[in-house]
């Protein structure tokens, strides 16, 4: 049941992701339709809202590698944007298998100090599908499954918005949930991670 699920939820996302066309409730046709990325990540024995809140970390010795895609969705306003995207990851460490992930997110992209460094903060949800069962998501009263919630929680950093660089640095916390049981009370993991991220309008070309 499990597999049906993400399986049609994974098509029905490609579908809307590849084919729906981007709306805009702003007027916003200046702004990159398309971005690839790619980030590096450690494994954090710890909550996830200890990272976020606390800024807690207890590193171990697993490593996550993504490169992965987004598009613009719908634009609420200057402040407020809907983007879905689409990655692969790979793992090393303590556990080696690869995974895709889904998700749709909310990006909040004014802050007070933008002239200085443009910087945005978006919070997503989807489907996370490991190819096989994560050795580090097992615990004492939680077992490890192949599918999981996606819950990308990013920052990205880039030269103020009237140089219209292409490129970011984006901090992200790549984490796998169980959804506090929905998945079978199953284990979750977090990847404190680091990377790039390139916005482009076309893919002819990938015309920044």
């Amino acid at each position: 049941m499990f597999r049906l699920f993400s399986c049609l939820s994974a098509g029905l996302f490609l579908g809307i992701f590849l084919i729906v066309p981007a709306s805009q409730g702003h007027s916003a046709q200046e702004e990159p339709l398309w971005s690839v990325y790619a980030y590096g990540g450690q494994w954090t024995d710890t909550r996830f809202v200890r990272i976020v809140f606390r800024g807690q970390t207890d590193f171990q010795n697993a490593y996550v590698w993504v490169v992965g895609g987004s598009r613009n969705i719908y634009s609420f306003s200057r402040h407020l944007r809907a983007e879905g995207e689409f990655n692969l990851a790979q793992y090393s460490g303590r556990q080696n298998h690869r995974e895709v992930n889904t998700a749709f997110s909310l990006r909040w992209r004014t802050f007070p100090w933008d002239r200085y460094v443009d910087t945005s903060l978006a919070y997503g949800l989807g489907l996370s599908r490991a190819f096989e069962r994560p050795p580090i998501e097992e615990e004492p009263d939680r077992r490890a499954v192949r599918t999981l919630l996606s819950m990308p929680t990013e920052l990205t950093f880039a030269p103020p918005r009237e140089k219209r660089s292409p490129w970011e640095v984006m901090l992200r916390i790549h984490h796998r949930s169980g959804a506090f049981g929905v998945f079978r009370d199953a284990g979750g993991s977090n990847f404190v991670s680091l990377g790039v991220r390139y916005r482009f309008h076309e893919w002819g070309g990938l015309k920044p």
